[in-house]
């Protein structure tokens, strides 16, 4: 196995989060007074994707000049319940059992609160996982290394048996910058390559195929 130890960000890469981030901005902006039919979903998604929800709020508010503040506590009221709808992208419980049945072990890195491991725990896949970091530890947001390292500080994982698996060009510095390699979970081709991954997958089939091929 190339790597003993999976570094996971959670959405996007384990869970399919954004249908319910891209209706919950959506229904956020009509909140807000935007029109629907003035509303680009796919656009929505597509900044989501290539840079995060910050920036689609910075660019969203400006473009309808609205309150940042205010659309993004919209946001969050449309959006917290629609995490219960997440589900698991194909191919991410058999790739999180083959590595932990070869002695292997999975971590959790992500800005949100403890609620993406409840969703864990309702999907299956809560108990393959050794530890983890949410948004209440605190740490600084990815691609600041600093909660990867602290990950491996408390479970004694040396760097280099490690691999940080992500959606985005964050995901993949904050594992260069903590001293792992780095994999990028692009379904669409959507990501313009800044972080040098050590591979690129659009499935997480051919993810665990590459892991387990050493």
């Amino acid at each position: 196995m190339r790597y003993q130890n999976l570094f996971w960000d959670f959405d996007g890469t384990l869970v399919n989060t954004y249908p319910g981030m891209v209706a919950a901005f959506s229904e956020a902006l009509v909140d807000d007074g935007v029109n629907d039919f003035e509303i680009d979903t796919v656009e929505i998604y597509k900044t989501m994707r290539q840079h995060s929800l910050g920036t689609a709020l910075q660019r969203f508010s400006a473009e309808f000049s609205l309150g940042k503040e205010r659309l993004a506590k919209l946001y969050q009221l449309a959006a917290a319940p629609k995490l219960a709808q997440a589900q698991a992208f194909a191919g991410a419980a058999e790739l999180l059992t083959a590595v932990g049945q070869r002695g292997g072990h999975h971590f959790l890195v992500t800005h949100r609160d403890a609620k993406a491991l409840d969703r864990l725990t309702e999907l299956g896949l809560k108990a393959a996982f050794t530890g983890a970091v949410t948004a209440a530890d605190q740490y600084p947001r990815k691609p600041d290394p600093t909660s990867l390292q602290a990950l491996c500080r408390q479970y004694d994982v040396d760097p280099q048996t490690a691999i940080m698996i992500g959606d985005r060009n964050l995901d993949v510095q904050a594992g260069h910058r903590a001293g792992m390699a780095g994999a990028l979970f692009d379904p669409e081709h959507l990501i313009v390559d800044e972080s040098q991954p050590e591979i690129r997958v659009t499935q997480l089939g051919e993810l665990q195929t590459w892991l387990l091929a050493k």
